[in-house]
Parts: C-alpha cells; structure tokens; sequence
C-alpha cells in the first residue's frame, strides 16, 4: 500500500463510518475542534486570498488531506474555496460522498493516498494544503512533508493541526481523553507520534516550508460536560499546551 498512513490505523478509524456525522458521538470532539481549525485557517488564507467577506476562500484552490467523513471539508467549501478531499480510508471517502451530496455541496473526493495522488495527477498543485489531525498518525513523518512540499504551489499555504508532545499532552489529550473521560476512541493515538512545534518547524524548513504562524487549542469543560463526558467547546491559546495549528508558506531557497 502507497501510504505513509499505519494500516492498523487505517483499519481503526474505518470503524467510525456511522459516526462521521454525530456530533454527540466518539467523533464529536472533531466536531467541536472545527471552529478553532476553520478561524486559524482562514488567518493564514488571508494573505495569498482576494478579500472576499462572504466567501473568503475564493479564488483558492484547497485540499484537505486525511478529510475522513467530510466534516472540515465542507466547511472549506462553504466559504467558498474550491476542495478536493483525500483519505486512504474508502469507508469514510463514501461517508463524505454521500453527506455531501446530500447537502449539495460540490467536493471532489478520493480514496486516495497523498503519495499516490502525486504520482496519478502529476501536474496538479494547489494553493492551500491542509492535514488536520492528521501527521500524528503516519508513520514517516519526513516522507509525509515532502508530500506536502510537493503537492502545494510555490508561496502557497500549508496548514496542519496536531498534538504537541509534551508531559500534559500525553496525560490529557491520550489517557484521560481516551480512558477517563472516554471523550475520542481508546487506541486513537500513539503517544510515539506526538511532535512538539519546534521540532516539525525544523523538519519542514528541510522541505522549504517555512512555519510562522502557530496557536494552541485547548478543550474547555463545564460541569454538564464533564459529567456526560463531553468537550464543551475550545479556545485558542497563545502557546500549544495540547492541540495545536500551524501554518505557513512554501518558498523554495
């Protein structure tokens, strides 16, 4: 298989078909991350996009690599981008297919891996680049960036959000997400692949993509939440205590 992405990790989020769309469900924590993910986007389109206040992606040729369900996809193109989404995992490329062809939206989707979507479409570049929860679960970190390096257009966009791999990190956003408050699966992550920010602006630099825009997001409870075992909602902070988005531009030296 064509794929930076752990079969075993494939196989488990394939699971998660009938649960791509409820809010409430194990996915529901994505769900409330979308805001964040959406609003720090759309700081860094802001300076390769034509101001548009309705549609501020248009004009932007976008795609979301390890789409799943759809769920951030559609938001993209509700603002106005043109999107393609990708995801190794056929269960849920046929979940994003059917919801949004129910809600009329116009995406292109593929069962597709990004190394294996570079070798079909060769010509083919695009202006935003984004892996949202995404590089905590290849396996080949480096060969997965320069996927990225290679797929976005010269001073165009990439934008990625993960896990920061520091000691509260591991404790929150692993064993008491996964295990105490039963907020995202048990087994999603692999603490192994965690990487903190200073180490993947680094690793890009390698690819001349050049990180310089980086915020956290950090899951917010009230006492109704915590009782049903839910993310109430997420704040963005200036430092990546546990989730964070990063963002900047492709520039060849």
């Amino acid at each position: 298989m064509d794929t930076t992405i752990d079969k075993k990790e494939i196989e488990f989020f394939s699971k998660f078909t009938k649960e791509w769309w409820d809010t409430e469900g194990p996915l529901g924590a994505l769900h409330k991350l979308t805001d964040s993910r959406v609003k720090f986007i759309l700081r860094n389109t802001s300076r390769i996009a034509v101001k548009n206040n309705f549609y501020p992606l248009s004009g932007l040729k976008c795609i979301d690599i390890g789409c799943g369900g759809g769920i951030l996809s559609e938001r993209l193109k509700r603002l106005g981008g043109t999107i393609t989404g990708i995801d190794i995992s056929k269960k849920a490329i046929n979940v994003a297919i059917e919801h949004a062809n129910k809600s009329k939206l116009d995406i292109h989707y593929e069962s597709i891996s990004t190394s294996s979507y570079l070798k079909k479409y060769k010509n083919v570049k695009f202006d935003v680049v984004i892996a949202s929860e995404v590089i905590e679960h290849v396996d080949n970190r480096m060969e997965f960036l320069s996927d990225l390096s290679k797929i976005v257009k010269e001073n165009g966009l990439v934008v990625l959000t993960t896990l920061n791999k520091s000691i509260t990190s591991i404790i929150i956003g692993k064993f008491v997400a996964e295990n105490i408050l039963k907020i995202v699966p048990k087994g999603s992550h692999d603490i192994e692949k965690f990487v903190a920010p200073e180490k993947l602006i680094q690793e890009a630099k390698e690819f001349d993509i050049f990180f310089d825009d980086l915020t956290g997001f950090s899951p917010t409870f009230t006492l109704s939440s915590i009782i049903e075992r839910k993310i109430h909602s997420f704040k963005t902070t200036s430092y990546p205590i546990i989730n964070y988005g990063i963002a900047g531009l492709k520039v060849t030296q």
